[in-house]
């Protein structure tokens, strides 16, 4: 969630390039949507950075650290170019990573014939930017090129605070 990447970009992000520093984590990702569009699909940089140490916790760049440390003896040809692979080391499926976001939402208390994994990705963008997160780094974020797609999909009013909504549920504010 907190990257904004969809379920068929994490897929596609790229292990052998992979850039990993104490602030960031970053490699290329083949963007997954463009590709059934188009014969000639973008490669942009799919990025997560740093919390602070007192969100330590659920930092993203922390715990992608230690899960490549721990998922480098289980690599093999099979592997291919995937970050992340399942413990026989094939790479995992667009499928796999959205049961895991839907276990997440419904253990939550999620609703999840309502909301689906992608439903990550607006509340996120939504987060973000009523937290006056600047439009522009949300939109880099997201890796989106038109604001006008942020705008109409992905810049929500955050509804349902008081009942336990969506939001609330997914993503805690501090």
């Amino acid at each position: 969630m907190f990257g904004l990447a969809r379920s068929s970009d994490l897929v596609k992000w790229s292990y052998k390039n992979i850039i990993i520093t104490e602030h960031s984590i970053k490699a290329p990702v083949i963007n997954a949507k463009e590709q059934r569009n188009t014969k000639n699909a973008d490669i942009s940089i799919l990025e997560l950075t740093s919390l602070d140490e007192s969100n330590a916790s659920i930092c993203p760049v922390l715990h992608l650290s230690r899960y490549l440390k721990h998922s480098e003896q289980r690599r093999t040809v099979s592997s291919g170019d995937s970050v992340f692979i399942l413990r026989d080391g094939n790479p995992v499926s667009v499928e796999y990573i959205n049961s895991i976001v839907l276990s997440i939402l419904s253990k939550s208390g999620i609703d999840i014939t309502k909301f689906k994994s992608h439903s990550t990705r607006s509340a996120m963008a939504s987060l973000l930017l009523s937290s006056n997160v600047p439009f522009h780094v949300v939109k880099k974020l997201g890796r989106w090129k038109s604001n006008d797609t942020v705008d109409n999909f992905y810049d929500k009013k955050i509804i349902g605070e008081k009942s336990g909504g969506f939001l609330n549920n997914v993503v805690q504010l501090s």
